[in-house]
């Protein structure tokens, strides 16, 4: 796994999760609306609206979720390319194979 692909499951995720908020703040509005009430012959479509909204709230919190293991599994199999020897921490500083930074001030 390289950094390419790991990249590509962060941008994945994070498509899939602003598409998701977006279309729960739009059902969040038109249950608003609902609740409001006073407005007979607008009602029928904007039930229509809310039951349309839920169904695709589902649906991409479904893609988001599937997305979100494909981040998980990404960053398990990046995490299996560190070599225990490659990392050292000195009093909360970590530092890496090849890091120039010292641990003196």
């Amino acid at each position: 796994m390289n950094d390419k692909e790991l990249t590509a499951a962060a941008l994945r995720w994070h498509t899939a999760h602003a598409r998701r908020l977006a279309v729960g703040k739009e059902k969040r509005r038109i249950d608003a609306q609902l609740r409001a009430g006073g407005d007979d012959g607008w009602c029928l479509q904007r039930v229509i609206q809310q039951n349309e909204a839920g169904r695709q709230l589902t649906e991409l919190k479904r893609k988001e979720l599937a997305a979100l293991r494909e981040l998980a599994k990404a960053c398990a199999k990046q995490r299996g390319h560190l070599q225990a020897a490659d990392i050292i921490e000195l009093d909360g500083m970590l530092l890496t194979a090849g890091d120039e930074r010292s641990s003196a001030p």
